[in-house]
């Protein structure tokens, strides 16, 4: 494992070019599968690249942004939690990648929510699919947990689909608080888009709870 992500973190971060930095990830995620002899799967029609879309997806171990690199063909932008950013390893390593870095605490203004969201608006409409987890972070206890409405604020906002996206295995693979990967197949399934009934936070609940139950059929159909 080590002889794959560190060349892979050094590259992404000495590369010049974006499309070179994902280029490696993709490729170091594929090699790892086959390297530490773990299944890696993908079922369902993944957006093709161009494809505008909101993606959001549930969240169980650190290693679901690469599961969701390794699966999803062209750009993407990870939506990731504010205090990532600050991390020694992985905050230049996602911002290297072009990761969207967000903090939304509560005592912030409703305006400062807004321009946050507006700046997400602006990656989806230039047709670089966000990718949000909409649950925040990870937790010790397995489960879906309650959506929070960014991601389809978002895409009510450009009138873009939403794509929902089950992850299976990955908690297995390597569980919150663990150092060390167990074998365990890892499979990302698709789910049909959804399209937005429109902007605004209350159409943003609804869809919340559509994509909701969307990932928890994908989830309930998945093997093992």
């Amino acid at each position: 494992m080590g002889l794959i992500a560190v060349p892979c973190w050094l590259l992404v971060l000495g590369l010049p070019k974006l499309s070179w930095r994902r280029r490696v990830t993709w490729a170091s995620v594929h090699a790892l599968s086959i390297c530490l002899r773990i299944p890696f799967k993908v079922t369902g029609e993944a957006p093709a690249p161009g494809e505008p879309g909101v993606i959001v997806a549930n969240h169980e171990s650190i290693l679901d942004s690469f599961a969701l690199f390794g699966a999803l063909p062209g750009p993407i932008v990870f939506v990731a939690g504010g205090d990532l950013a600050t991390h020694p390893v992985t905050g230049p390593f996602l911002r290297r990648l072009g990761a969207a870095f967000v903090r939304v605490d509560e005592g912030m203004y409703r305006s400062s929510v807004r321009a946050v969201l507006a700046e997400l608006g602006d990656v989806a409409r230039a047709g670089e699919r966000p990718i949000f987890f909409p649950e925040g972070g990870l937790s010790v206890e397995p489960g879906l947990r309650r959506f929070q409405l960014g991601a389809f604020v978002v895409a009510g906002e450009v009138g873009c689909p939403v794509v929902p996206v089950a992850i299976v295995g990955t908690r297995r693979l390597l569980p919150p608080g663990a150092r060390l990967p167990r074998r365990s197949e890892v499979e990302v399934l698709f789910g049909a888009p959804l399209t937005p009934t429109g902007p605004g936070w209350r159409e943003a609940r609804g869809m919340a709870r559509e994509a909701r139950g969307a990932i928890e059929a994908l989830l309930a159909d998945a093997p093992g």
